[in-house]
């Protein structure tokens, strides 16, 4: 992948007619990134602000709206040095800017990204030509597999957990923490990886970069999956690592009020899923992957399929949504038989197994998303042209608008809709090892922190100012 060099982009920001404080917000970001590619001996191109996103993203423990403020100067930074290169200064405007960041370049969601092949800008008077065309593609394509920047090794650990079946968030997270552990570890080759090295790793990560207890976890059964599983590796006793901190935060929570409000600044599509998981609690993934034969009119349910830990569940379906769903049905059924008369469009993606054993369940109405994108993708696997469902990041931004709005005082994310719908139960009078259930947690423990946050936490203590 080639590396973009634009050493006058700061003096070019400063032309730009932006405003001071998104020029002063992009000049922050923008040296943080170069930043980090210099302490980490990389250079500047798609592949590595990818993987500066995904750092910063654990690194802060950041909300989707915290991404996006970093994502758009870094956006701003290629398609500006690929238009300085081709001579177009006014790209550096607000409305050029864009209208070409539409492509969402540097995407990095659970489901997909884009990519951009063959862009280079070499230091000149400004910046020089590059050397090839600039390429986009939808943000519903994935980088998790792509060859380009991949050394031998991360293409090892991708066919080893492909051929297992894992997520393509998943593969994406393992090849990026074992990149990262080679520049830390100066490992040389995955077959050298030692537990002294694994070790010292995982010390950095809790003493150095100080980040949260859930990173360094998964730092440690990434690091073990690679040497055991695709390196064939007997690590040993790790030994005793210095162990991240474990902050428990108390969750944001709407009140029955506010949750109205909010629905009330959703609109359209995005409207009916924050009502369907505020109705059913479901995790934002869940709700993306919904399909058509998930719901169950009849019963007033729905039935989540490969949840969190690869469990099945059944959430209830208010009454109030069964009228909108069939109608947005409706809608959903008009693109699919679009599709379907379109030969170039393979059906929806399907499980591995369902896909060798029943080869035209893809065309099967009942398999269909019930969110589907707009827009027709690339499947990253297959190389197939395929309607995904809709991305994670669209409908998040809607929910972040709409909370804005309605709820200033506090920062609604998708996650609030499922920590209101616990807590809303629970103020209810219902059991908590039901609510347990419906959310699909492993262990009561974890439904227990929506305790703290009921009208009537603890014992119902009363404040003693009240009393005076």
């Amino acid at each position: 992948m080639k590396t973009i060099q634009f050493p006058r982009w700061a003096e070019v920001l400063g032309a730009s007619d932006f405003p001071q404080k998104d020029r002063e917000s992009y000049k922050v970001t923008l040296r943080w990134y170069l930043g980090w590619c210099h302490r980490h001996s990389v250079g500047c191109n798609v592949e590595s602000a990818r993987d500066f996103i995904d750092w910063a993203r654990q690194e802060k423990q950041a909300n989707e709206w915290m991404v996006e403020r970093w994502r758009e100067p870094i956006r701003w930074f290629f398609v500006t040095a690929k238009a300085q290169a081709l001579g177009k200064s006014d790209v550096g405007l607000p409305e050029m800017a864009k209208q070409n960041l539409k492509a969402e370049t540097l995407k990095a969601e659970s489901d997909g990204c884009g990519k951009v092949e063959g862009a280079k800008v070499e230091q000149s008077a400004c910046v020089a030509k590059p050397v090839s065309s600039w390429k986009y593609e939808s943000v519903n394509d994935t980088s998790a597999e792509r060859i380009e920047g991949r050394t031998g090794d991360e293409n090892e650990i991708l066919k080893v957990m492909r051929r297992l079946g894992r997520a393509l968030t998943t593969e994406r997270n393992y090849v990026r923490i074992y990149r990262d552990f080679v520049r830390q570890s100066g490992v040389r080759a995955g077959v050298e990886m030692k537990a002294a090295q694994v070790k010292s790793y995982l010390d950095y990560l809790a003493m150095v970069r100080e980040v949260a207890s859930s990173t360094q976890k998964q730092a440690l059964n990434a690091l073990v999956f690679v040497a055991e599983k695709v390196f064939e590796l007997e690590l040993g006793d790790i030994g005793d690592f210095a162990r991240a901190k474990n902050r428990k935060k108390i969750p944001v929570v709407m009140s029955k009020d506010e949750t109205r409000r909010f629905l009330s600044k959703m609109k359209g599509e995005k409207c009916l899923m924050a009502q369907v998981q505020y109705s059913t609690g479901l995790r934002i993934s869940e709700l993306c992957r919904l399909r058509v034969m998930d719901l169950d009119f009849e019963r007033h349910q729905i039935i989540v399929r490969n949840g969190k830990g690869g469990k099945d569940r059944v959430v209830p379906l208010s009454e109030k949504l069964i009228e909108p769903l069939k109608a947005h049905l409706m809608e959903v059924r008009v693109l699919f038989e679009e599709d379907m008369l379109d030969e170039s469009i393979a059906g929806v993606y399907q499980p591995a197994a369902l896909a060798r054993k029943h080869k035209n369940a893809g065309r099967d109405w009942r398999w269909q998303w019930l969110w589907p994108s707009r827009k027709i993708s690339t499947d990253p696997r297959g190389g197939l042209r395929r309607r995904h469902h809709v991305l994670p990041n669209a409908y998040q931004r809607a929910v972040y608008e709409a909370g804005k709005r309605a709820v200033p005082m506090k920062r609604i994310t998708s996650h609030v809709l499922r920590h209101s719908f616990a807590t809303h139960l629970l103020d209810d009078g219902m059991d908590i090892r039901t609510v347990q259930d419906l959310l699909g947690h492993a262990n009561v423990e974890t439904t227990q922190i929506y305790t703290h946050v009921m009208k009537k936490p603890g014992m119902g203590v009363r404040s003693p100012l009240d009393s005076l």
